[in-house]
């Protein structure tokens, strides 16, 4: 079986944690970077980040390469209050060996996808992807397909209309949808269907790894921060989803459509409005409707529990 090969781009954030762990210990996927951006937490954060969890899963040959520290068009509103003030729920890290790649984060992806067919799993504010398109206009037909964690159609996290990796830097998303790469999102009204609960977090617990001892830790304030905003323990695993699609491209039913985002509006900045008209129904690209749960949360499960 072909593998997919993938470059992360995280702004890590817990569930960009689980994301991350989850392509790494998956076969169908050949990681060949991981890029940071701004997002959850400032650049510096972010970079450490994803520097620990190579470290954890023991991958010091997937370069990690530092990006955008803010938005196109602004100064960044940073969320540090859902992830900790660091961006994995406020744990002890030893100092990461694995070093920042001599590169920056834009220079490496487009080195990567000239090298040959690559995908560009998003699951951050997109100004890096803008970056890309900005400083290699011919990116736009190298990438083989980008999918993205982001957009809401019903109801945002940061405003009603808006989720966050969009709202955080909606000029850079209008740039990286109007490209005609292919293109898949993930936005919360799927993501909202893929969920851990206190079950899965005890599971984890009990594979008596590193990486299983320390998920579980990381998503247990995650799950109090769940418990006062939506009521429940359940928490939700938005950024896994992306990679989820690209280890079974089967698991996530959707619908081709059109994609725009608004950039201005009072109440409405961030906002991706999704054409779902039948016009777009062959679309190249297309936004995740539902997934089945059960299925879900058994393959975190079983991925995580690969590594030693």
């Amino acid at each position: 079986m072909a593998r997919t090969r993938v470059i992360v781009d995280t702004d890590p954030g817990v569930d960009d944690a689980v994301a991350i762990l989850l392509a790494l210990a998956s076969e169908e996927l050949e990681v060949v970077a991981i890029t940071s951006v701004a997002g959850n937490v400032g650049i510096d954060a972010t970079t450490l980040n994803a520097r620990r969890l190579v470290e954890l899963a023991q991958r010091p040959d997937v370069p990690v390469a530092r990006g955008s520290a803010r938005p196109l068009n602004g100064d960044p509103q940073l969320e540090v209050s859902v992830h900790g003030a660091d961006g994995l729920g406020d744990l002890v890290w030893d100092e990461p060996q694995v070093p920042e790649h001599e590169l920056d984060a834009v220079d490496l992806q487009y080195r990567l996808i000239t090298e040959a067919p690559t995908t560009i799993v998003a699951i951050g504010p997109l100004t890096n992807l803008a970056n890309l398109l900005s400083r290699y206009p011919q990116a736009e037909s190298l990438v083989e397909r980008v999918v993205i964690m982001g957009g809401a159609s019903f109801e945002g996290n940061v405003t009603p209309a808006a989720e966050f990796n969009i709202w955080f830097d909606p000029e850079a998303a209008a740039a990286v949808a109007a490209a005609r790469w292919p293109m898949t999102f993930m936005p919360l009204d799927l993501t909202h269907q893929a969920l851990l609960n206190d079950e899965d977090l005890a599971h984890l617990r009990g594979l008596d790894t590193a990486v299983g001892h320390r998920v579980a830790a990381m998503l247990e304030p995650y799950a109090l921060f769940h418990d006062e905003w939506y009521g429940n323990r359940d928490v939700i695993m938005h950024d896994a989803t992306a990679v989820y699609e690209l280890i079974d491209p089967t698991a996530i039913e959707k619908q081709g459509v059109a994609v725009t985002v608004e950039t201005g509006g009072e109440h409405s900045r961030g906002a991706t409005w999704f054409d779902r008209r039948r016009a777009n129904s062959n679309s190249t690209t297309t936004v995740g409707v539902t997934l089945d749960n059960d299925r879900f949360a058994s393959v975190i499960r079983e991925r995580l529990a690969r590594f030693a």
